[in-house]
């Protein structure tokens, strides 16, 4: 299913991708506007998962985190099948690296949300 054992064995730093898809060549896109294109899509999807766990405890605001992740997976899919399907392909790498954003985007929001909320709870009223 992986070559490798790694689902993301033929990407490099240098590949041009969005969101796990390579970029194919033609489009005209140099590396530095695809990691910009990329890095957008990143905070709306690291935003839409915090809006979405900002009221869940902590492990099950992980789990949940990784279930976004799956139905951006499938969003994603149905616009590049309908809107750019060049970029289909090696679809078990872009599954895999949603669902573990997803998973490691919620942790860390609620990681920081709880140590926040803890921070300001044990700070001393001043009088």
């Amino acid at each position: 299913i992986v070559p490798h054992a790694s689902p993301w064995e033929g990407l490099t730093s240098f590949t041009p991708a969005l969101m796990g898809r390579v970029v194919p060549q033609m489009w005209g896109l140099g590396t530095f506007l695809t990691v910009v294109l990329h890095l957008a899509l990143a905070i709306i999807y690291g935003v839409l998962i915090s809006f979405v766990v900002s009221h869940i405890r902590q492990m099950t605001a992980v789990l949940t985190g990784g279930v976004a992740g799956l139905v951006l997976y499938f969003i994603n899919l149905g616009i590049v099948t309908a809107c750019f399907p060049a970029m289909r392909g090696n679809e078990v790498s872009v599954f895999v690296t949603h669902v573990v954003f997803g998973l490691i985007a919620a942790g860390a929001y609620r990681g920081l949300l709880r140590r926040k909320t803890a921070a300001s709870a044990n700070a001393a009223p001043s009088e």
